[in-house]
Parts: C-alpha cells; sequence; structure tokens
C-alpha cells in the first residue's frame, strides 16, 4: 500500500513538472499551490474559529479544575477523618469519592469531545466556504490547477503559492456574505 502511494506521489509529481514545462507554459496553462493549514490558520475565519475554540477549552478547563477542586477535597477529608469515621460513614464517603471520580473522568473525556466535534464543525464550514472561494479564485485567476502543498507537492516554486491571495480573497468573501446575510 505504501509502496502505490510513493509511486503515485512521484507520478503526479512528474505529471505536474511536464505540465509546466515550457511548452505547456506557451499554451497558457497556469497553475498554482495553496497552504490549507495556513489558510484555516489566518483567514478572519480562521481567528475567528480559533478564538471560540480557544473560550470554549478555558470554560472548560474552568469547571475542570473545579471539579478537580472537588475530588481533591473530598479525598483529602477521607483521608484525614477516615479512621474515626464509623465503617458505615467510611464506606459511604469511599462510595462519594469514587463516584466523584467516574464523574470526573467522564467530564473530561466528554469535554475532549465536544472540542473535537466543535473543532470538526469549524473546519467542516470553512472547507465548505473555500471549495466555493477556490472555485471561483481559480476561475478569475485563469488557473488549470490549484493543488494543496501537503496533498502530495514535493517540490513547487515559490511564485505558485497563491495562499496570501486565497486567503484575502477568501476574507473578502466572508465579509461579503455576512453583508448580504444582514
Amino acid at each position: 500500500m505504501k509502496k502505490y502511494l510513493v509511486f503515485t506521489v512521484i507520478a503526479m509529481g512528474m505529471l505536474i513538472m511536464s505540465l509546466t514545462s515550457a511548452q505547456a507554459a506557451e499554451q497558457g496553462f497556469k497553475f498554482g499551490y495553496i497552504d490549507l493549514q495556513k489558510v484555516m490558520a489566518l483567514s478572519a475565519q480562521g481567528e475567528i474559529a480559533k478564538g471560540k475554540m480557544q473560550a470554549k477549552q478555558e470554560e472548560l478547563r474552568t469547571e475542570l479544575q473545579k471539579k478537580q477542586a472537588e475530588v481533591s477535597t473530598l479525598k483529602e477529608e477521607l483521608e484525614r477523618q477516615g479512621m474515626m469515621l464509623s465503617p458505615e460513614k467510611r464506606k459511604e464517603k469511599e462510595s462519594t469519592y469514587q463516584k466523584m471520580v467516574r464523574d470526573f473522568k467522564l467530564f473530561v473525556s466528554d469535554s475532549e469531545k465536544d472540542m473535537k466535534s466543535l473543532e470538526g464543525e469549524f473546519l467542516k464550514k470553512m472547507l465548505k466556504e473555500l471549495e466555493v472561494v477556490t472555485d471561483e479564485f481559480a476561475k478569475a485567476g485563469n488557473y488549470q490547477l490549484l493543488l494543496e502543498k501537503r496533498g502530495g507537492i514535493i517540490y513547487a516554486a515559490e511564485a505558485n503559492d497563491v495562499t496570501d491571495a486565497l486567503i484575502k480573497a477568501y476574507d473578502k468573501w466572508v465579509e461579503n456574505n455576512q453583508k448580504t446575510k444582514k
């Protein structure tokens, strides 16, 4: 499977090199590549998503610290009073402590799932928007081919990197769409 993937990447690279040859340039062939991670990180939408994710993460962190403090307090109580408590009370406190530990672990797990879900929502929304923007951008710039930098490009000249221009186009597209929604 790896050999097939490597072969495919090499074949794709050779195809791109042949397409970008002088002959292809004479025929008006124009290609570029984008760094999708950079677009996601530096675009206005990416900054908004990052801010919302950080706010949610901080909210969860605060709640997590609160729950952790409650668990620690109960544990300390149990350790301090353990010998002085009757067997029934001790068993009751231990049971309460175990339940709090389980609830804490469940909260941590749920928080991680929530964060991944939120990240997935932002990613899905941005990719959907970028699909439209990239199509418009490619048509407006007369590109016959736009590739993703991490999608198998072994080498491409820096001059063919259109990431910054796409970020500007994406930000402008979002701004225009927000105006029409209002």
